[in-house]
């Protein structure tokens, strides 16, 4: 059985990242697929320059990011863009997981990415975080795969509610699907399973 993780990437109250983060979350569980969802609502992992990481003094959220990425075998990333980057706090996330202590996160496991837009856009920042998360897997020459389709959720309050429950677009609806149908496969040849 395929285990996920869903990384909801935004800070902000009532962002839409969350939105489809919970609309993920929503349909792997309709599949019968233990999920779980890390908000990054509380999210409060050090800049670079204000200190690293330690494995072993994490807070309640780096602990339960750090524990919901090794127990999965699937890590959807949610970002919202920013000016065509991810957010901050996924970037930094990266600089401060992106070392030999955490190193064994991007090990073992496929990884999705999905950009969410207010408007027109998604693609960049999910393309950048892929980039990124290949270059740990080869640095780090460990065995994970980056899923090559990625998700651009455009205009996403007017197609999601706060929930993250369909308001009725049925393209939407049918790329959303798509989309968490093709990584589900990747993921299962991935581990024979």
């Amino acid at each position: 059985m395929i285990k996920i993780t869903i990384l909801s990437g935004s800070s902000r109250p009532q962002n839409n990242t969350k939105r489809v983060s919970l609309a993920l979350n929503r349909m792997c569980r309709e599949r019968g697929f233990p999920t779980t969802f890390v908000d990054f609502e509380n999210y409060d992992i050090p800049f670079q320059n204000q200190g690293e990481l330690d494995i072993n003094q994490l807070s309640e959220f780096q602990k339960g990011l750090v524990e919901g990425i090794e127990k999965a075998h699937l890590v959807f990333i949610v970002t919202p863009e920013y000016n065509w980057f991810p957010s901050a706090e996924l970037v930094n996330m990266i600089h401060q997981l992106g070392n030999n202590q955490f190193k064994h996160l991007f090990d073992n496991r496929v990884f999705s990415f999905t950009g969410v837009s207010s408007g027109r856009g998604g693609r960049i920042p999910s393309i950048q975080l892929g980039y990124v998360i290949d270059k740990l897997i080869n640095v780090f020459e460990t065995e994970a795969i980056t899923s090559p389709k990625k998700f651009e959720s455009q205009f996403t309050m007017h197609v999601l509610d706060e929930a993250g429950r369909s308001k009725g677009n049925q393209e939407y609806d049918r790329s959303l699907t798509n989309y968490l149908e093709y990584t589900l496969r990747l993921t299962k040849r991935w581990f024979s399973l």
